[in-house]
């Protein structure tokens, strides 16, 4: 610990009989010693270099008490630009509200929660009687440049819910689970410049059925009427699978919503958002002023894997065993259809590869894509006709509706046993001589392919770009983060 950091002199214990009061939210400042100044809080004396030292602060377990007070949240509350706290391992449950509100760091001194080093700090909260949780599990309000890292947020209503305006949070290695409805949610006021990595999100809407309904998202970004936005997102590697939904909300992977915008989707994996209801892996619905981007994703099992309405770049996705792999079509939210581009994906064993509506769309462009549906249906396509609609290059197998091959729009792709490496074990990657090699038009191909490695001359159809290699020299998909 460097000498600006403040350091712990006191020694504390954690039981029934000495557990300390709670830290106030302002912890008072003691006297002040030559450059020193000395903080007393109960217990806990610290020394800081400076007024404006950072401080590490570290807590063990505790609960909160008959007043609802935790010192976790007291602790919280109080800190400032460049403050860390962290959390050792253990059980950390209230049956109140865990709500943190107005925190903000800097820039340059982000304020830091996280796991100590090598331990497990688990956040819950017990059910009620009656079979449900009373509470979200940690709320985050009206807080800016905030890093949570390394923690576990097992149950709650909701298990992270961000309120009021936020901005510049990075949740990042932190695994949410086992939550009545949806695990992360960004829907009570506008966020902007998060940065969503590396979480483990799973086993949503654990609501009992005769309790009522429940969605189970795992990432809900944006108001449904758009009335708050989120912008600026990066979402990148998390693991999010097997979400519940009971309800006509739905239990999407990650939903962004009507406004939401420069939304960053990419190198996730996802599946099973098919239990109980079954609603998308991913679902942007556009209407922003910058595009959302949904690239590099590996999703299997959902209802729609993609949905997309207008302001979208969907690529570089591989799409398996799901009821439709891209659905791109008109939403009551979003009437307008418009500027999206779907290019470079390869989709693989859904009962429809590509369901289009695109009638009075402009500044489409459908191409480069692999659509493998065999005995079911590749395309069931409308609108694609009109003037503001651009279409190149894409290889099929399986029923067409409202298209037809005519060699430059649409192509015959062989059979896939023949032209991946093994579908049925998920590896989609082309075998030699696969017509998918040295197909696509450059025009529309993307700078890298699903693994991150570049496109060349010849551009290949489908999510990755062979580059000589007869296997595929990068992450087998299965269960688990995108290893790239």
């Amino acid at each position: 610990m460097s000498d600006t950091e403040q350091t712990l002199v006191g020694q504390r214990t954690v039981g029934p009989a000495s557990r300390p009061a709670p830290v106030p939210a302002a912890p008072r400042v003691g006297r002040l010693v030559g450059a020193v100044v000395l903080l007393v809080v109960g217990p806990l004396v610290y020394t800081l270099t400076a007024a404006d030292a950072p401080r590490v602060i570290e807590l063990h377990p505790s609960n909160a008490d008959a007043g609802c007070k935790e010192e976790f949240v007291a602790v919280a509350r109080s800190l400032q630009p460049g403050d860390e706290l962290v959390l050792h391992g253990g059980t950390y449950s209230q049956s109140c509200q865990r709500r943190i509100r107005g925190i903000h760091g800097t820039v340059d001194r982000p304020i830091i929660i996280r796991a100590a080093a090598g331990e497990t700090p688990v956040l819950t909260r017990p059910r009620r009687s009656s079979g449900e949780y009373s509470q979200n599990n940690l709320e985050i309000e009206g807080s800016s440049h905030l890093i949570i890292r390394g923690l576990k947020l097992k149950g709650g209503s909701t298990g992270l819910r961000f309120m009021g305006t936020t901005a510049h949070i990075t949740l990042e290695d932190s695994e949410i689970y086992e939550t009545d409805n949806n695990a992360v949610s960004m829907n009570s006021g506008d966020t902007d410049s998060f940065v969503i990595r590396r979480n483990h999100i799973h086993h949503t809407g654990l609501l009992p059925d005769a309790l009522g309904e429940t969605e189970g998202e795992g990432l809900y970004v944006g108001c449904h009427d758009g009335r708050c936005v989120g912008s600026n997102h990066l979402i990148e590697n998390n693991y999010i699978h097997h979400l519940r939904g009971t309800s006509d909300g739905g239990n999407d992977g990650i939903e962004i919503k009507r406004g939401s915008h420069g939304v960053v989707i990419r190198n996730n994996v996802i599946h099973h958002t098919n239990i109980g209801t079954r609603y998308p892996c991913i679902f942007v619905y556009g209407a922003g002023p910058q595009p959302n981007i949904v690239e590099g994703n590996a999703l299997w099992q959902c209802g729609e894997a993609i949905q997309v309405v207008a302001d979208a770049i969907v690529r570089n996705n591989v799409i398996a065993d799901s009821d439709v792999g891209i659905t791109s079509a008109p939403q009551r939210q979003v009437p307008r259809m418009q500027r999206v581009s779907i290019v470079n994906n390869t989709l693989y064993g859904h009962q429809e590869c590509l369901y289009l509506r695109w009638q009075h769309a402009r500044d489409m462009v459908l191409a480069n894509n692999a659509a493998y549906c065999p005995g079911e249906r590749a395309v069931d396509a409308l609108g694609l006709e009109e003037p503001g609609v651009r279409v190149r290059a894409n290889l099929v197998e399986g029923g067409l509706v409202g298209v037809a091959l005519d060699g430059v729009r649409f192509l015959p792709g062989g059979r896939a046993q023949e032209v991946f490496r093994e579908p049925r074990a998920a590896d989609f990657f082309p075998r030699p001589g696969a017509p998918l090699i040295g197909s696509a038009v450059a025009d529309w191909a993307p700078e890298a392919d699903f693994n991150g490695r570049k496109r060349g001359k010849p551009y290949d159809v489908g999510a990755y770009q062979s580059g000589g290699h007869a296997t595929n020299p990068g992450w087998r998909i299965a269960p688990g983060f995108k290893d790239r």
